[in-house]
């Protein structure tokens, strides 16, 4: 097997379909944008190969960020790379017929997690006034127990290797704080990591980032979608039967001709099962709390419903109920 990367001198360089890979891009497109815009200027080993140097790499996925944000390649194949970091950072204004999604004048949640992101960002958070950070977490191993109970709108997390199975755990982390999309930035990944991440509508970058290019990309990423606020719901009333009654009116119901007492029965076995588990699920955020306790009043007050329902139908077929239950 050969070798991804290689050391000439005391920095690795890495061939085409590496750097293409870790870039972002496919390989065609690094072909193409070095045959016609000269983006960077690879090392020629002795045998030939092109090898690509990390500050090439960086410069790749800064065009190819920027590209993904509207710009067109050719206007910024040239610039050099502190004008590029300008132009991701925000500094620099889009055209309006590619400006992103704006936000306003609305306060923007972020959870960071990452030691050095979170440093970077701790020492010039009052300089985003748009910006609130609601939580931060120095390793990913402990963030699911300390970002317990922030609730955020954009996930911001870097990660020293990007592979497969992070995928799953970002999209984890931020469904628990409540965001809508993440921000990754990464050193090194693989190819299938980065593609997964950008397919369930997460940013993708190379670290490092800083809270400039977090509120830049952020203003990039798809809107929440408007939830439909549901009707209040009234705390349901408590039952009036309990399951031993329900077995023994299940049996009963088995000696008449109708059926309607034991599925009545069944429908009230399982929604007073559904109101017990609503009540004791496990709870990752305030919202996640509050909408289990919504299920919990609509399951309370579909069994209230059906309870009268069942007396209804046992005083039709002559069947006894227990007294208390009448």
């Amino acid at each position: 097997m050969t070798n991804e990367f290689s050391n000439q001198g005391n920095e690795p360089t890495y061939r085409s379909g590496t750097a293409a890979r870790l870039a972002g891009i496919p390989v065609d497109t690094l072909r193409m944008w070095e045959r016609r815009y000269q983006v960077v200027g690879p090392q020629v080993s002795a045998r030939g190969h092109r090898r690509y140097a990390a500050e090439d790499v960086d410069r790749l996925a800064l065009i190819k960020a920027l590209v993904d944000l509207g710009h067109s390649i050719g206007t910024i194949a040239h610039l050099p790379a502190a004008r590029l970091h300008e132009m991701r950072a925000g500094l620099m204004t889009l055209p309006s017929a590619t400006q992103p999604r704006a936000r306003g004048s609305s306060i923007v949640r972020v959870a960071i997690v990452g030691e050095a992101l979170a440093a970077r960002t701790a020492a010039v958070a009052s300089r985003f006034p748009r910006l609130q950070i609601v939580g931060t977490c120095a390793d990913r191993e402990h963030a699911a127990s300390t970002l317990r109970g922030v609730v955020a709108d954009v996930l911001a997390i870097e990660l020293p290797a990007l592979r497969d199975d992070a995928v799953d755990f970002v999209d984890a982390l931020a469904a628990a704080v409540g965001a809508r999309s993440a921000i990754v930035s990464y050193r090194f990944g693989t190819e299938a990591a980065v593609h997964e991440l950008r397919r369930r509508g997460h940013a993708v970058v190379r670290a490092p980032i800083d809270l400039a290019q977090i509120e830049s990309l952020g203003a990039a990423l798809p809107a929440a979608p408007e939830t439909v606020a549901a009707p209040p719901v009234t705390a349901p009333p408590a039952p009036r039967f309990d399951e031993r009654s329900l077995a023994q009116l299940a049996q009963i119901s088995t000696s008449v001709r109708c059926e309607c007492p034991r599925h009545v029965v069944d429908l009230l076995l399982s929604l007073g099962a559904f109101e017990r588990y609503s009540a004791e699920c496990e709870n990752r955020s305030p919202a996640d709390a509050e909408l289990h306790r919504h299920l919990g009043r609509v399951a309370g007050s579909a069994r209230a419903l059906f309870e009268e329902a069942l007396v209804r139908v046992a005083q039709a077929e002559g069947i006894a109920l227990p007294s208390a239950a009448v």
